[in-house]
């Protein structure tokens, strides 16, 4: 069962979530770390390096893979999900390139990449912190509502609430798209850290609250693990 943990603002929400993932991080040091990007996760990733600052070895072991990845823009683009890594996570504390699993949307053969970065999930895996914010309209990385959600990483579409914030992302030749962990990685990682902060968020936090799974909001299926701390502040309830 979800544990839902209010919080009073964003800042309260940054510095328990971190103080949760560094508790893990000191029980296993070598933990794998699927990483969100986004306004979420900003103030925690801040909480992280200032621990990090204080012990530089609390992270030296951690192991991290992205969550997701925008498509259309290249990595270097300031906007992708590599860049704002690159930035609040991977340089702050310091994680080596081989303690670090990435891809690219940029390739001719999708299913390859994709089945590439599955791979690795299986066997390096299971995740054992996840970290997923919350779409306004109920999505948890790019898994988008829809009659099914998919299993494994995959290429997702993106909802027109996805991508408002930046139009860039919907100017390729074919709809924006994304590349995202599936539902299985997501459920069977060891715990989950869910942040939901905002005023947009309103309406799929009291969604999610109705404890009904539907597909038509993935981030509901997160009541069904049984490790889920979800932190969520005033603004957003």
């Amino acid at each position: 069962m979800m544990k839902i943990i209010p919080v009073k603002n964003y800042a309260d929400l940054s510095a328990k979530a971190s103080a949760s993932i560094i508790q893990s991080v000191k029980e296993k040091p070598n933990l794998l770390f699927c990483a969100a990007t986004g306004g979420s996760p900003t103030g925690m990733y801040a909480q992280m390096q200032s621990a990090h600052a204080e012990n530089p070895s609390l992270f030296s072991s951690m192991r991290v893979i992205k969550m997701d990845e925008w498509g259309i823009i290249p990595l270097s683009h300031p906007d992708s999900c590599e860049s704002y890594l690159q930035k609040h996570l991977l340089g702050p504390l310091e994680i080596s390139t081989d303690r670090y699993f990435t891809y690219d949307t940029q390739v001719a053969d999708y299913p390859s990449e994709c089945q590439r970065v599955q791979n690795y999930i299986e066997q390096a895996g299971p995740m054992d912190v996840c970290i997923l914010g919350l779409g306004k309209n109920g999505h948890i990385a790019f898994n988008e509502p829809a009659a099914y959600l998919q299993a494994p990483f995959h290429k997702a579409l993106l909802a027109e609430s996805t991508i408002q914030h930046d139009p860039a992302l919907s100017q390729g030749p074919e709809p924006a798209f994304g590349f995202c962990v599936g539902m299985e990685g997501i459920m069977q990682s060891r715990k989950i850290i869910f942040l939901i902060t905002g005023k947009g968020k309103k309406e799929a936090y009291q969604r999610i609250m109705e404890k009904k799974i539907l597909t038509d909001c993935p981030a509901s299926f997160l009541w069904m693990h049984p490790n889920v701390e979800c932190y969520v502040d005033e603004e957003a309830m």
